[in-house]
């Protein structure tokens, strides 16, 4: 999927063949037919399902304003050809409270000329006060983004992988790529080569007396703690309790990588260190959307949740990489890191570009779109 993402004034944008608006109700069915096309190679009317989450992502969040929404470009005969998905974000910028945008998928009709993607692409440029980022840009979307300003995140286009069970690993991406996610009875030849990887390289091994543990933690409990074990970061996300509580919601639904699970990490006095979100799916691959923690304990958080991902029967995790999680990411065997998708930034707000330039920032898993349908549903 090509992913890139807008920064769209008020209003509308008028060109002689068109004009760049923010997106409307009644723009829900021909944006979710445009999807299908570009995404899914169906050039069809969208499904309920499909319209009801479009119009959930896009116009109900509880930050939702015009300003920070999606824009489509709209052609003279009322058609929309392009589309920049954008959901609103309130952050906190050095102290700073500010509206902003988690900018998604953009998309272009390719049989109707390329004028309605430069007139979105124009949009993005910053102005003012405007904050905007994404975590998923293609190669041509970073070429887009650095012409206009946009500043890349450092460490953050990477992915980690942490296998436990390799071979059930590389069986379960072969299925991916090359059965469409059917397994076919792989995972059940895997086991016997894995158990022997076991014993001949074990891993971690059992925690250490007084190590940190894992437990349950219910959504109230984490709407709480979120916003503690990341006011550290000079940006961030606000993460109101209502806001917050939508992108569970929001992420919850994404059934397809597994099941929407939160755990806390406790050190031995009982006090909550970090937790970490995934979608847990024993004999899969588990998918790590946030890892938060104290500042300093990450090595610990890091080993308790690798040692609790293990023991729940997962081949292998997978998670985005960020500046403050490398030192215990490091210490982890069975580990690679490879490219995932471009991390950027766009604001002209000086103290928010040298926050990035020294990785102080927090965006990705629920700050981010790993945890939308788009991405994974409704082929």
């Amino acid at each position: 999927m090509s992913l890139l993402e807008p920064q769209a004034p008020l209003g509308e944008r008028s060109s002689r063949k068109g004009a760049v608006r923010p997106m409307r109700p009644s723009d829900v069915p021909a944006v979710a037919r445009l999807f299908l096309k570009i995404f899914r190679g169906a050039d069809k009317p969208a499904d309920p399902e499909l319209q009801d989450y479009l119009r959930t992502l896009t116009l109900e969040s509880p930050s939702y304003d015009e300003a920070t929404g999606t824009q489509v470009y709209e052609q003279q005969d009322g058609r929309i050809r392009s589309a920049l998905l954008a959901v609103p974000m309130r952050f906190v910028a050095c102290g700073n409270v500010l509206p902003g945008r988690l900018l998604g998928v953009f998309m272009t009709d390719p049989d109707k000329g390329a004028v309605g993607a430069a007139q979105l692409i124009l949009a993005l440029r910053p102005r003012g006060a405007d904050f905007a980022f994404c975590d998923s840009a293609s190669p041509t979307s970073c070429n887009h983004l650095l012409a206009i300003g946009g500043k890349p995140i450092p460490v953050q286009n990477l992915e980690w992988a942490r296998s436990f069970r390799p071979v059930g690993a590389l069986a379960g991406r072969f299925g991916e790529r090359f059965l469409r996610g059917r397994r076919l009875g792989l995972p059940v030849l895997a086991r016997p080569f894995d158990s022997l990887l076991r014993r001949l390289l074990p891993g971690e091994g059992a925690a250490e007396p007084g190590a940190a543990s894992v437990s349950e933690m219910s959504v109230p409990t984490f709407l709480a703690h979120a916003p503690r074990l990341i006011a550290h970061y000079a940006v961030r996300p606000l993460w109101a309790e209502e806001e917050l509580s939508w992108l569970v919601f929001l992420a919850a639904r994404n059934t397809r990588l597994g099941a929407f699970t939160i755990r806390s990490v406790v050190d031995r006095t009982g006090e909550i260190i970090g937790c970490f979100v995934y979608y847990a799916a024993s004999g899969r691959t588990a998918h790590v959307l946030n890892v938060l923690s104290l500042p300093g304990r990450e090595p610990a958080v890091l080993s308790a949740m690798f040692r609790h991902l293990d023991n729940t029967g997962h081949v292998e995790a997978r998670g985005r990489a960020q500046s403050a999680l490398m030192a215990g990411l490091s210490l982890q065997r069975w580990l690679v890191f490879r490219h995932r998708a471009f991390a950027f930034v766009l604001t002209r707000l000086p103290e928010i570009n040298d926050a990035v330039a020294r990785g102080d920032v927090y965006v990705g898993g629920l700050a981010g779109e790993d945890w939308s349908r788009l991405l994974t549903d409704f082929h």
